[in-house]
């Protein structure tokens, strides 16, 4: 059992790893657990749980929150509304929650605890820039079990963990060129407020060039004077020049300086590593530290990671984008009304998913399967059904098998999340009189109900369409006036901050 070698110092340490957890997500509740004996996981620490919370000891097998968790062991992972995912709809509600975000913790390949996080301030909900955050709390959590070896890591001795020799770091492994996604930035970024307050940091500062002009954020304990800007912008630009770029002057460097949250303010080290080699950008990492301190080595290394993880992420949404395509218009038929309108539809539905600030993973789940949403038409009449003003019952019957057809073509796609479901449902309606299956409510899934918005407002306002195009108020006039009928009301006023930024 992981918590018969638990003594007063390791709970210490884990407690004050879990209250910056709590800290940097702004949560009230974080508990911590560890693989026990039985298969399950046992309460290690927590904070903030009152009595008339329900906190389990054990996390057993078959539990809703440890299939939650087997299930999404790779990544740090939210839920804001447990109709969602109904199984843990008691968990939430016997602790008085309701937002939920878990961090798996593994050492090696082993799945050895999870963080247990509920509730940010204010009654918010997480986000994807706490994804970022939470990462980074697992990174420091998964260091310190390594440490102590008892899941088969071997513990780091005094003398490993020495800072090699000052000089600019590039990445082993440049990433490839085209860093076209401002996410991942956001993301690093994310990560960076939380590394940014580790002991023994100073200041952390993430750059980005595109080759005429130079964006710097500064987290900091303590502002950076003349001198110290100086010598960070003379570092930065020689870690660039060995990697074979040559930064823009002084004058062309914008600064924006935050406060860290961290508690180290003696910066006399620097240490800076090319996170990113463009075009079109470059990305510059800078970390400061106390003399001798060897706490920036893993904080680049994490942020270099992560980006690496972000990057390769970006790569598989494009060539999943560019499949859809395809798979929208194979052979040689080109069905442009259909494309250009599952293009506009796609674009309405991602600035939903954008502005509701979903997960990454979701957003992308609703741009493709909105993309795709009408990829059943293609098996039927298209080029006769698709465009009549008038469509007989035989049309009408014809038409709303497209769905279901959709849904069977990428079934087998093994697309992360369920695109099928998406697509099968995008044209049921909020009180139950849609197709095929005659949901209603939030039993219809919500990219199934996003989709059929942005289709919608497509539909009213494209040039292309089969009907007469209207502006934009007036499609959202025309939108209001179905919301708790056709459309979700809650999506009603998001689709108009979507359309109008």
């Amino acid at each position: 059992m992981m918590l018969q070698a638990w003594n007063p110092q390791c709970e210490l340490r884990a407690k004050e790893i879990l209250y910056r957890c709590m800290e940097n997500l702004e949560a009230t509740k974080a508990a911590l657990y560890l693989e026990g004996n039985e298969g399950g996981f046992e309460l290690a620490t927590s904070y903030g749980f009152g009595r008339r919370d329900t906190l389990n000891a054990v996390i057993k097998t078959g539990d809703p929150l440890w299939d939650w968790v087997r299930r999404r062991r790779t990544e740090p992972t939210y839920l804001n509304d447990a109709t969602d995912y109904p199984t843990l709809r008691t968990v939430l509600e016997s602790s008085g929650t309701s937002h939920l975000l878990t961090i798996p913790l593994t050492v090696g390949e082993r799945l050895v605890g999870l963080v247990d996080v509920r509730d940010k301030s204010r009654k918010a909900p997480f986000g994807p820039l706490d994804v970022g955050a939470a990462r980074a709390i697992a990174q420091a959590m998964e260091s310190f079990l390594g440490e102590l070896g008892t899941f088969g890591a071997v513990a780091i001795k005094p003398e490993e963990a020495q800072a090699p020799p000052l000089v600019p770091v590039t990445s082993a492994r440049p990433l490839t060129p085209g860093l076209t996604h401002r996410w991942i930035i956001e993301e690093l970024t994310g990560i960076l407020r939380a590394l940014s307050q580790m002991p023994g940091i100073a200041a952390t500062a993430l750059t980005v060039a595109d080759g005429k002009n130079v964006r710097a954020l500064v987290l900091r304990t303590a502002p950076l004077d003349e001198q110290g800007r100086q010598a960070l912008v003379s570092h930065q630009a020689r870690a660039s020049l060995e990697a074979g770029v040559r930064m823009p002057p002084p004058e062309a460097w914008g600064w924006e300086e935050q406060e860290s949250g961290g508690r180290e303010a003696r910066s006399e080290e620097i240490r800076t590593s090319v996170l990113h080699q463009g075009p079109p950008v470059w990305v510059v990492l800078s970390v400061l530290t106390p003399a001798g301190s060897a706490a920036a080595e893993p904080v680049l290394v994490a942020a270099a990671r992560h980006l690496a993880v972000a990057r390769t992420a970006a790569d598989y949404r494009r060539a999943a984008r560019n499949l859809a395509r395809a798979l929208l218009e194979p052979g040689e038929t080109p069905f442009a009304h259909l494309r250009q309108h599952c293009q506009g539809t796609s674009e309405v539905a991602q600035r939903i998913a954008s502005t509701l600030r979903l997960p990454e993973s979701e957003e992308e789940l609703i741009t493709v399967g909105a993309y795709l949403h009408d990829v059943g038409m293609r098996e039927l009449d298209y080029a006769r059904v698709y465009r009549i003003d008038r469509p007989g019952e035989p049309e009408r019957q014809l038409f709303m098998r497209h769905p279901e057809i959709g849904a069977r073509i990428v079934e087998n796609a093994a697309f992360p999340g369920d695109l099928a479901l998406a697509i099968l449902h995008h044209h049921e309606r909020w009180d139950g009189r849609g197709y095929p299956k005659r949901l209603a409510g939030r039993n219809i899934p919500l990219a199934s109900r996003i989709i059929h918005i942005a289709e919608v407002y497509d539909v009213l306002t494209s040039p292309t369409s089969y009907r007469r195009p209207t502006g934009r108020d007036n499609a959202l006039s025309v939108i209001r006036a179905e919301a708790g009928r056709q459309f979700d009301p809650d999506l009603v006023p998001v689709l108009a901050e979507a359309v109008r930024t």
